[in-house]
């Protein structure tokens, strides 16, 4: 018989994981750091494939008058060394996506403001490695994972082969680190799950994580190193955004870029209705 997951790669001892949950929060910040890090190299590290088939959104709040010109707007910051956030430690630099529009406003605190959302998808016969966080919890606690989908049920099947202290363990160990990305914000803390797990795991791109200002919605944070090899500009919009309550917006005065030039400059064209985008075909990506 092949070894079971926690045979594999032994969890820490239950008792020891307690004590570590129980004193953490009165760890200094380096040693909190550190304990993350042990445990994300301890921690089978659930990561998928995952290749097109959905768009991704940045939302961006503007200030009146203010309308974007270039690509470069739309994306990370390349003027300045990347500030601390929730993903990503003070200098790292990455790229902040949403599942939805909805969350990707609600996660730039748009309420009725001018905006701008760009639309990112997966170029066609491409893929990028995601670690969703919290994927084995989730599946142990509802028996679907958000990543894992059908082999959600092959996934429970080798927890249920672990011995159940060690099953415990490992499942307590996920839960954790999830508790340590999302349920707080201190962000000097929470960037440690995604730095250590792009530390462990050089082939994973993207860190999936629940959003804390969206119900039910999904976060992305994406390296910027080779991005454009893996993703494309699909559309842009611009107007105004009014948060209509529980995180549900709509749009008026919206105008769509209909083409961008290969330096990166926006074209910005009128639209008759506000619920409509303005898909790039092809979708947009630097030229080298």
């Amino acid at each position: 018989m092949p070894p079971t997951i926690t045979e594999f790669q032994p969890p820490l001892p239950l008792d020891e994981l307690k004590s570590i949950i129980v004193g953490f929060d009165a760890l200094p910040t380096t040693d909190k750091k550190a304990t993350i890090d042990r445990l994300v190299r301890i921690h089978p590290t659930t990561n998928v494939d995952w290749g097109p088939g959905w768009r991704y959104r940045r939302a961006r709040r503007l200030k009146a008058g203010e309308q974007p010109s270039t690509v470069d707007e739309l994306i990370w910051r390349k003027d300045a060394p990347a500030s601390l956030g929730r993903a990503n430690p003070a200098g790292y630099d990455v790229l902040y996506l949403a599942d939805r529009q909805d969350t990707a406003l609600q996660e730039a605190r748009v309420g009725d403001d001018l905006a701008v959302v760009a639309d990112f998808l997966i170029r066609p016969g491409c893929s990028v490695r995601i670690a969703p966080i919290g994927e084995l919890i989730r599946i142990h606690r509802t028996g679907r994972g958000t990543f894992t989908g059908d082999h959600s049920e092959v996934i429970t099947g080798m927890l249920n082969a672990c011995k159940p202290d060690e099953a415990r363990s490992l499942l307590i160990t996920d839960a954790f680190l999830r508790q340590c990305l999302v349920g707080h914000n201190d962000y000097e803390v929470s960037s440690q799950v995604a730095l250590s797990v792009f530390e462990k795991l050089p082939v994973v791109t993207a860190v999936a994580y629940p959003s804390v200002r969206q119900l039910g919605a999904t976060n992305f944070v994406v390296r910027t190193q080779g991005f454009w090899n893996n993703w494309r500009v699909g559309s842009v919009r611009y107007g105004q955004a009014h948060h209509l309550g529980m995180g549900f917006y709509k749009f008026s005065d919206t105008q769509g870029v209909d083409g961008i030039y290969s330096k990166g400059d926006l074209r910005w064209a009128p639209v008759d209705n506000p619920e409509k985008t303005l898909d790039l075909d092809p979708p947009w990506g630097p030229t080298t």
